[in-house]
């Protein structure tokens, strides 16, 4: 019993020990004092040798020493202990840069591409990564990247009123009646349209989206004349979809409303209003707008 007694004590002055190793090597990290934070974690390491974060860390501040052999090492320890390999590809593809190694750097930026790194924006604005930009390994990890950022993007569902997207001019009847611009939304998961007219003083916005649990379209629309129609998916084919929603008019008349877009083959666009005050049973053309690209 004494000596499960003397075990357990010094296990616990083992992990205390630790844990004050690891405190203040976080400390000296959170402060920028990179040397003394990887001299830290490395002692910590000693007896820790698969605690990814404290690996990443370490990769980190080596980095920030301008160490960037040893950086890179640190690196693909965390990344094989489970660190997020988003971090740990972009620390060492700055690392190989530093080195100037810049065909090992893209081939390591390419091998995270398909591995699910999402880093994006990062990449693509960073000028720390200006050394790799114009190389076509590169542009291949950036455009998978992009993708694993932005899933929506390589989703045909959510692809399918792409056919709206751009800046038009809108006519009925051979005038022109309004501008509205429809632009790809929030990494491409949804469209989001801003229409104004100019005599009447009117304008709506609507945002455009696929709902993958109901796996229909839904447009949610509100105008400056305080209409508001919740839309939802009726009909789809291609260059083609149909939404239904009520709606309340002026008078606080509940009624119904459809709405249809269509591809032309010359590449304008149809949108088509239809009410019915009778559940749907008949249909009333309320608004037939052709939409026309801008020069």
């Amino acid at each position: 019993m004494k000596n499960i007694l003397i075990l357990f004590a010094l296990l616990s002055f083992s992990l205390c020990y630790a844990q004050e190793l690891k405190q203040t090597a976080d400390d000296h990290f959170a402060n920028s004092e990179w040397q003394l934070a990887v001299d830290s974690y490395q002692k910590y390491l000693k007896k820790n040798k698969t605690d990814s974060s404290a690996l990443y860390n370490t990769a980190f501040a080596l980095f920030q020493l301008k160490k960037y052999e040893p950086a890179i090492k640190y690196f693909d320890q965390a990344e094989s202990n489970n660190f997020n390999n988003t971090f740990t590809t972009i620390g060492k593809t700055r690392a190989l840069i530093g080195l100037k190694k810049h065909e090992e750097a893209v081939a390591n930026l390419l091998a995270g591409a398909k591995n699910g790194v999402f880093a994006y924006m990062r990449l693509k604005n960073d000028p720390e990564f200006d050394p790799l930009r114009g190389n076509p390994g590169f542009e291949e990890a950036l455009e998978l990247i992009k993708l694993n950022a932005y899933p929506c993007l390589s989703n045909q569902n959510y692809r399918h009123f792409d056919f709206w997207l751009g800046e038009w001019d809108v006519f009925v009847n051979g005038q022109k009646v309004g501008d509205n611009s429809i632009t790809m939304a929030n990494g491409g998961c949804a469209i989001h349209e801003s229409y104004t007219t100019g005599m009447r003083n009117y304008s709506g916005q609507s945002i455009n989206f696929y709902d993958p649990i109901d796996k229909k379209w839904h447009q949610h629309w509100v105008g400056s004349s305080g209409d508001v129609y919740n839309y939802i998916e009726t009909d789809r084919a291609d260059g083609m979809l149909q939404f239904e929603s009520k709606f309340m008019t002026r008078s606080g008349q509940i009624t119904m409303s459809r709405l249809t877009f269509t591809l032309n083959e010359d590449g304008t666009v149809r949108q088509l209003f239809e009410s019915s005050t009778d559940e749907g049973e008949t249909w009333n053309s309320a608004f037939d707008g052709l939409y026309k690209k801008k020069n």
